[in-house]
């Protein structure tokens, strides 16, 4: 009997329409939680892409590795346990940054948002979604992203979407000289 695949909540989906992924993307997801939404990227990196999913909790890596151990064996999927720190990681390694409802990014003082910028290059997006109880605290939230992003990003939007009566949000950051594909 095949394996059935978890359905992917709304926001992943979502989230993975806005990364505008190419069959060679480079992509960290910071919390990659039970791993649906790094199953649905690794189908997609066909070419040379390949696929870092960092949690803080064992049990999310080890979902998540479990659930992408087909694509461990070429390394297009690597899992990290331990807490995002992008001092951690090469400068301009990745042109896909990904983060589902990791509240950090929007709780703290900013800091873990200048410190991606380290493994960004002029070609990479910066994606956040969030679900939010809300649409106020939707409201609040993407003031405050917009406002911790623009320092040290080009180009900074959000959008709003609302699917099943939840409110969602996402912030989308790159370098306004990003090279578009063809």
């Amino acid at each position: 009997m095949p394996e059935l695949k978890a359905l992917a909540p709304a926001r992943i989906k979502w989230a993975l329409e806005l990364l505008e992924l190419t069959p060679d993307s480079s992509v960290i997801e910071i919390g990659c939680g039970s791993g649906i939404a790094a199953e649905r990227i690794c189908e997609q990196l066909t070419g040379h892409g390949s696929y870092m999913g960092v949690d803080q909790s064992a049990a999310a890596c080890e979902a998540a590795f479990a659930r992408c151990k087909a694509y461990a064996p070429s390394m297009k999927a690597l899992f990290w346990n331990k807490p995002f720190d992008a001092r951690d990681r090469e400068p301009a390694l990745f042109d896909r940054v990904l983060a589902i409802n990791v509240n950090v990014f929007w709780t703290d003082d900013g800091t873990q948002l200048r410190d991606i910028r380290r493994i960004m290059h002029r070609d990479t997006r910066l994606v956040l979604v969030y679900q939010t109880p809300s649409a106020d605290q939707r409201s609040k939230i993407a003031r405050i992203l917009k406002q911790r992003l623009a320092p040290s990003f080009g180009v900074v939007s959000t959008k709003l979407r609302t699917h099943g009566g939840k409110a969602m949000l996402a912030a989308i950051a790159e370098d306004p000289f990003r090279r578009r594909k063809p």
